[in-house]
Parts: C-alpha cells; sequence; structure tokens
C-alpha cells in the first residue's frame, strides 16, 4: 500500500506545479488518501461527493497523464468520496463493476429525459426491469454523444444493483473485433467463446464499426444466436438503423430489428437547459447563472458531450481567473474561440434543408426560392426559415439572401409565424421534427 500511496503522493505533488494555488488547494488539498490497490486500479478518497465528480469530469485526463508519465505500469486511479467509503460496505460491488468495466455515473437517475429520448430511456428501464423477458435485443441508435452509452450502461447498472451476480459485459464494437482476431491468431477460439457466451447480458457499444468485417460479423451472429437462444440480454448500440448499416449480412441486421428499437435524437433547447442545469450542480458548488445556461444552450445544439465540454470550459476558466466573477461576460469570453472555430459548416448544409423540405411538400427548390405567395409555397419557405434560424444560428439577413433576397422583416414574421404554430399544430411540429431528422 506504500508503494501506490507514493505514486499518488507524487501525481499530486506534479497537480501542484501545474495548478493554480487556489485551484489546487480547492480541488486537490483533502485528496490525500489512498484506500486500497485492487486490480490495477488504485482507489483515492475524496472529501465529497463534488470534489470526486468535479476531478472525474475536468482533472481526470490530466492526472492520468501525469501517472503514464512517472510510472511504466498499467494503473488507473478511481476516485471515491468518503461518504460513499461508508456506504460501501460491499467489496463484491466494487469488483464487480471493476469487472464489467459498467461507469458507476451512468445510471437512470442521472440521465436527463426529454421528448428526444423518452421513448429510449421508458424502453430501457422495461429492459432494465426484466432483462431477456421484454425487448430483446434492444438496439439503440442516435448520433454522436447524445447518451447511447450512458442508457445502455444505465440498464447494466440497475440490473446489477438487483443481483450482484448477474454476469455484464460491456465491450466496444472495436474491442469485440480485437478480442475475435486475438483468438483466430493465438488459435484460442475457445477462451474467445468462454469469455463472451458465459454471460447474463451483453452490451456491445458502437457496432457499426464492424462494418465489412464479414467473418467478425458471422462469429457474432453466432454469439447473439447463442445468447439469444438462452434468454440472456442483448443491448446493441449504433449511430443508425438497423436497416442502414450497410456492409453487414441481411440475416444480422434483421435480428437486430426483432426486439425493442429505439431512436435518440438531438435535445431540444429546454432539455439543453435542463441537462446543463443537472450537471452545474454537480460540477461547481458556485450556481450558474440561468442567463449562462441559456447562453450555452443557445450556441451548443449538437449534443450533451459538446454541452457538458462548453460548461466545463467556463468553470475552468472562471478558475483560472478566480479574480472574475462568473457571470455572462466571462462565460462569453471563455468559448468565444470555441464559438469561432465550432465545425457548424453549416454552408454545405443549405442546400440539404431547402431540397428535404422541397421533396416533403412534393413541390420544387425553385419553387421555394420563386415569389409566389401561394400557400402551397409559403409554408414550406417559412419551414426553411425557421430551420436556418433554429438550427443554424443564421442571421435573418442571411437567411434572407439564401431565399433569393428575402427581406429580414419577412423572415423574421415567417419564423415568428412557425414558432407559434407548433406550440398547438402537432402535424406540423412532427413534419419539421421528421425533416430535421432527413437533413
Amino acid at each position: 500500500m506504500v508503494e501506490y500511496q507514493e505514486i499518488w503522493n507524487n501525481v499530486r505533488d506534479q497537480l501542484k506545479k501545474n495548478l493554480a494555488p487556489q485551484t489546487f488547494d480547492q480541488t486537490f488539498g483533502e485528496v490525500k488518501k489512498v484506500i486500497r490497490q485492487e486490480n490495477g486500479i488504485i482507489y483515492v478518497s475524496t472529501p465529497s461527493s463534488y470534489s470526486r465528480r468535479l476531478i472525474n469530469n475536468i482533472y481526470y485526463k490530466t492526472v492520468h497523464e501525469i501517472l503514464k508519465d512517472i510510472t511504466n505500469e498499467n494503473l488507473r486511479f478511481k476516485f471515491i468520496s468518503e461518504d460513499e467509503i461508508e456506504k460501501e460496505k460491499k467489496p463484491q460491488l466494487i469488483k464487480q463493476l471493476t469487472k464489467t468495466d459498467l461507469n458507476p455515473n451512468y445510471t437512470f437517475e442521472s440521465f436527463v429525459v426529454g421528448d428526444s429520448n423518452r421513448m429510449a430511456y421508458l424502453t430501457s428501464l422495461k429492459v432494465a426491469e426484466n432483462p431477456g423477458v421484454v425487448y430483446n435485443p434492444l438496439y439503440i441508435f442516435g448520433g454522436v454523444g447524445l447518451g447511447k452509452t450512458h442508457l445502455m450502461q444505465a440498464i447494466g447498472n440497475y440490473i446489477l444493483e438487483q443481483n450482484l451476480n448477474t454476469k455484464i459485459l460491456y465491450v466496444q464494437a472495436n474491442d469485440y473485433l480485437s478480442d475475435y482476431t486475438r483468438a483466430l491468431r493465438d488459435k484460442n477460439l475457445a477462451g474467445f467463446e468462454e469469455k463472451y457466451e458465459n454471460i447474463d447480458v451483453l452490451l456491445i457499444d458502437d457496432i457499426q464499426m464492424l462494418t465489412d468485417k464479414t467473418q467478425t460479423q458471422q462469429q457474432f451472429f453466432k454469439l447473439f444466436n447463442e445468447l439469444d437462444n438462452n434468454n440472456k440480454q442483448i443491448i446493441i448500440t449504433s449511430d443508425r438503423p438497423a436497416a442502414k448499416l450497410n456492409g453487414f449480412m441481411d440475416r444480422l441486421t434483421s435480428r437486430f430489428e426483432k426486439g425493442g428499437v429505439v431512436d435518440i435524437n438531438h435535445p431540444d433547447f429546454n432539455q439543453r437547459v435542463s441537462i446543463l442545469k443537472k450537471k452545474s450542480q454537480e460540477l461547481s458548488q458556485v450556481p450558474i447563472s440561468d442567463e449562462i445556461i441559456n447562453y450555452i444552450a443557445e450556441n451548443f445544439t449538437d449534443n450533451v458531450r459538446e454541452l457538458e465540454g462548453a460548461l466545463n470550459r467556463i468553470l475552468i476558466y472562471s478558475e483560472m481567473y478566480s479574480n472574475m466573477p462568473l457571470n455572462l461576460s466571462l462565460a462569453k469570453e471563455a468559448l468565444d474561440v470555441v464559438l469561432k472555430n465550432k465545425v457548424v459548416n453549416p454552408e454545405k448544409n443549405y442546400d440539404d434543408v431547402l431540397s428535404v423540405v422541397a421533396s416533403w411538400y412534393s413541390i420544387t427548390v425553385a419553387d421555394i426560392l420563386g415569389s409566389s405567395r401561394n400557400a402551397k409555397y409559403a409554408l414550406p419557405r417559412q419551414i426553411i426559415m425557421y430551420i436556418l434560424k433554429t438550427r443554424y444560428h443564421l442571421t435573418y439577413n442571411k437567411i434572407g439572401n439564401i431565399l433569393n433576397g428575402r427581406d429580414h422583416t419577412t423572415v423574421m414574421s415567417g419564423c415568428t409565424k412557425i414558432s407559434n404554430e407548433i406550440k398547438t399544430n402537432d402535424e406540423l411540429k412532427m413534419a419539421i421534427e421528421a425533416i430535421l431528422k432527413k437533413v
């Protein structure tokens, strides 16, 4: 134990040199004691759950870069708060969590539910409560950073809480590929099959990474059937629907669709605000104003990951310049470079917006750009204005230029009309959501 305490002491000394004195004292001042070492993981106590979350969310990478520099051993730290140590009378739980490689922070409680993910959340909860009984397999798809992995691992953590003896295996598709390739090389298919078949729940992340890997797909097909025939729960995530997994065997994708299929979409403004408020409570003891929260939510619209990244950047910036108040001015300064370099690159998508809307309403792009005020063309035109404003945050003048030189007041009026109408017109709201998916 002394050896591992010394390793942490060395890492801590380096952090003290790298960080501002006030930052170090606030974050690592009382993070001194190594509790134990288990399977290459060094457990370090933190005075509170707040400090644990702060380290895990902001400094985890820095800590492990220093660890890598000072030792050649395959080690990593796990920070655990003192209140959790008191509750934790079951070392089996830690061992099981380590074995399954689940992130204990990925729970249903920490998942922010909104219109974009409610169906996926409720379906996942049903699976967690009845593994191997309902929706097997569960196939979750959606873009990067929208919470697929969080939801998948929440299922695993929930199942594990109900029964610590459940054998759960979480693996990324790339790692499955590597394991299979290694098994072929070492002529150890028996060991490979033992690892993947002797389980109760399989969580496989980013299945699209097996595209065009025919031999690996065949092996996974065999594994899938083995687990499915024995009522073992299978959960799969992907960045696209199973039907669009090009380079996959049809017999495999058809099995992906036979259980439950749910998607996660981009969070809307209200959901982004909820996510940021929940995250800010975890990361900061200083309240984050609604003004700052709304500013982040308005400017970072793609996924949860970039929302959290923007919030983290503001908090780090605030710590670096502790003499500056945490207000909107500081937030704008902290995010200025990020926003300037943000790869929205909407230029390439403008034509997509126009063409998708035109196709949806069975008209041509020329009709949209034309001068006719017929409702058949006016509504699609206003929808485009609304999308370009809310999705790409363009100025009214810019949108007017895209739509063949229309006046900014016309664009403003069109955006306002659609914004008001979707509050009461469910059909229009669903149409716009479907168009956004296609774009």
